[in-house]
C-alpha cells in the first residue's frame, strides 16, 4: 500500500468494525485489490480506484446510524467527503471517487443509465459487482439473506422483473433477481473475463440448490421446469444408484423443444465439451414439439459411463 492508502484503510477499518459480514472490511479489501487491478489493465490509476473502492459502501455506515434501508450511495456523499479530507486524499481525486461511489449502486436491470466514461468509476464498479458473484457472491447473499429474516426460497412468490434495493422474498430470489444479471453489467474487459466463471458457478449453485428443493418438494419427478427463471432439471432413472458420477459443467448453447402444453419435450446441446460427443440430445416426452427456444446457458450434466443421466441448465441469453 502506500501512505494515503494506509490512512484511508485505516479509517474504514473503524467505521466497519461493526458491519454485517456481507459488507465488512473484508468486502472493501476484496472490491480495493479487483479494483485497482482494474484499473490497472485498463490505463486508470488503481490508487485512485482503491480509494474509492473502501468508500464506496459508506451508505451501509448511514443505513446502520439511521436504522432504515435502503439508502442510496450518492446520499452517503457527506461521510465519503469527511474520509477523504481526514485522510489527506488529494483534492483532484475527489471528482472520480465521488463518480466512483455513486455508479456503484447503479444497474441496467434497474432500468438506470450506466456511464462508463469514468475508467475509475467503471474499475470500482466492475469490482464490487465482481465480489456479489461466484463462491464468495453466494455466502455474502445467504449472509446478508439471514441478516433481514429471509427465507432461502419461495417458489410461489414472484421474481421481480426490475431490480429494486432493499429486501426481497428469498435469498435464492435475489440470487435470480440480481446477481446472475451482474456479468451483463460489467462496464470493463478484464471484469467481463472474470465474471464469466463467477456467473457459471453461480448457475451451477442455484441448479443444485433447486435440484434438491424440488426433489424433496416433488419426488419422483423427472422433468421440472420453471419458466421464470429458465431453469430445467431432467433426472433420468439409473440402474445402480452407487455408480460414480462424473460432473461437466459449460457454457455453451442450447435448443430447447416445448409440447403443445408448454412442457419441455427435448433438449439439443449442439456443442459439448469432452468427455461427451459433439452434442448431447435428450427426449423427454413423445408429445410433437409445438415450439422451440435457443440460447446460451450454464449447463451441468452428470455422467454414468459416459451417458447423462442428470442434466441442470438455466437459459439465460435468447
Amino acid at each position: 500500500m502506500n501512505p494515503i492508502l494506509d490512512k484511508v484503510r485505516a479509517r474504514v477499518a473503524v467505521d466497519f468494525a461493526t458491519a454485517d459480514p456481507a459488507h465488512d472490511i473484508g468486502h472493501l479489501d476484496r472490491v480495493a485489490a479487483l479494483a485497482g487491478e482494474i484499473a490497472a489493465r485498463t490505463g486508470a490509476d488503481p490508487r485512485i480506484a482503491q480509494v474509492a473502492a473502501y468508500v464506496h459502501d459508506y451508505h451501509r455506515v448511514e443505513e446502520a446510524r439511521q436504522n432504515r434501508r435502503p439508502i442510496r450511495p450518492e446520499d452517503a456523499r457527506a461521510a465519503v467527503l469527511e474520509v477523504l479530507q481526514g485522510c489527506a486524499v488529494p483534492q483532484d481525486w475527489h471528482a472520480s471517487i465521488l463518480r466512483a461511489v455513486e455508479l456503484t449502486g447503479r444497474y441496467r436491470f434497474a432500468d438506470e443509465e450506466l456511464d462508463d466514461g469514468c475508467a475509475i468509476a467503471a474499475a470500482v464498479h466492475d469490482a464490487d459487482n465482481l465480489d456479489a458473484m461466484g463462491a464468495i457472491g453466494i455466502g455474502r447473499a445467504f449472509a446478508y439473506g439471514g441478516l433481514l429474516g429471509e427465507p432461502l426460497w419461495d417458489p410461489a412468490t414472484a421474481l421481480k422483473e426490475v431490480y429494486r434495493e432493499g429486501e426481497t422474498s428469498s435469498v435464492l430470489a435475489h440470487l435470480y433477481e440480481k446477481l446472475v444479471r451482474l456479468e451483463q453489467d460489467m462496464l470493463t474487459e478484464p471484469a467481463r473475463r472474470m465474471a464469466a466463471d463467477r456467473a457459471l458457478l453461480l448457475h451451477r449453485f442455484a441448479a443444485g440448490f433447486r435440484s434438491e428443493w424440488d426433489r424433496g418438494q416433488a419426488p419422483g419427478s423427472r422433468v421440472l421446469w420453471d419458466s421464470r427463471t429458465c431453469y430445467l432439471s431432467v433426472q433420468e432413472p439409473r440402474g445402480d444408484a452407487d455408480d460414480p458420477l462424473v460432473r461437466v459443467s459449460f457454457r455453451g448453447q442450447v435448443s430447447l423443444a416445448f409440447d403443445e402444453q408448454g412442457q419441455p419435450a427435448a433438449v439439443h446441446l449442439p456443442d459439448t465439451p469432452d468427455p461427451l460427443a459433439t452434442d448431447v440430445r435428450i427426449v423427454l416426452s413423445q408429445g410433437r414439439p409445438h415450439r422451440h427456444i435457443e440460447g446460451i446457458g450454464d449447463i451441468e450434466l452428470q455422467l454414468c459411463e459416459n451417458h447423462p443421466v442428470a442434466l441442470h441448465l438455466h437459459l439465460w441469453s435468447r
